[in-house]
């Protein structure tokens, strides 16, 4: 069984973990809150075989966009190849900045189940003291 102290500490490395984890997310700077995505220019009929041709033949190039969602529609925006390397910048610090949170969200649900452990731990504590406590009291009154 886990010890109060144990799980103290525990808990201590985890602060410590979540305090970097947000510094991180704070530094990220500046960021574009959409998904890339690359699609392949399909010329004709969108049938297996001329799939199997779009991704054979290197003359077919693919296209960027942008896509997000804002006041409840998807939204999508064509990316030309002169802005690419600098959304590319902006679209992955997003994702990097996303993972940082989510990974701090675990961090804190992680540290508050800790803390409920500990809250059983000491009621269990107090419930043995109350049961000795009551134990003597109720032999000194049977002995008068």
């Amino acid at each position: 069984m886990e010890t109060k102290q144990s799980l103290m500490k525990t808990i201590s490395r985890m602060r410590q973990k979540r305090y970097y984890a947000e510094r991180r997310c704070e530094t990220i700077g500046k960021m574009l809150p959409a998904c890339l995505i690359f699609r392949v220019r399909a010329k004709g009929t969108r049938d297996f075989q001329a799939r199997e041709t779009i991704t054979a033949n290197l003359d077919y190039k693919s296209y960027a966009y942008l896509t997000c969602y804002y006041r409840g529609k998807n939204w999508y925006k064509y990316v030309r190849k002169q802005e690419m390397p600098e959304i590319g910048k902006l679209t992955e610090r997003y994702r990097i900045f996303c993972r940082g949170r989510a990974e701090i969200r675990s961090l804190n649900k992680r540290i508050l189940e800790m803390l409920d452990r500990i809250g059983e731990i000491q009621k269990e504590e107090v419930k043995k003291y109350v049961s000795k406590r009551t134990e003597r009291i109720g032999k000194k009154k049977g002995a008068k």
